[in-house]
């Protein structure tokens, strides 16, 4: 099943669960991010620098994942988001054609690192989860966790 189909089942089940007016609150949160968004970084735009902990509490920076080749960077907004979850799940299912490309990922959440390392286990995945407390690095690019 494509990410979407996952999504929208899942958007499905969960309004179908929750109370229609607070249903109807979300849908106009979701509605009105999607009317304010824009992508941070254009084509050719340099990426800003970072060097974060891992889920282990490892340093790792996205230069050191550059060197490797190129990278996609994930911003998510916690363990706790279930949405959140199905992306990652669905980044680790295609994970195998990303480094078939030469490619890394790094998925950044505003958690700590132990939260961190508890997504990583729960998804089972196999790429980095790093953690940017105070949102610093998304705040670089452009992105606000609420």
């Amino acid at each position: 099943m494509t990410l979407k189909a996952q999504l929208d089942a899942f958007k499905a089940e969960f309004i179908e669960k929750f109370p229609a007016d607070k249903a109807a609150i979300m849908e106009q949160a979701t509605a009105a991010l999607e009317k304010t968004f824009a992508p941070a970084l254009k084509v050719g735009d340099s990426a800003p620098e970072f060097t974060l902990p891992n889920a282990t509490g490892k340093q790792a920076s996205l230069t050191e994942a550059l060197r490797e080749g190129p990278v996609i960077l994930n911003f998510y907004r916690g363990g706790w988001c279930p949405y959140c979850n199905l992306e990652l799940r669905a980044y680790q299912q295609v994970l195998p054609k990303i480094k078939a490309a030469g490619a890394s990922l790094l998925a950044i959440s505003p958690q700590a690192p132990d939260t961190s390392l508890s997504t990583a286990e729960k998804n089972e995945l196999e790429f980095e989860v790093l953690s940017d407390q105070g949102s610093n690095v998304a705040e670089s690019y452009g992105l606000a966790f609420t």
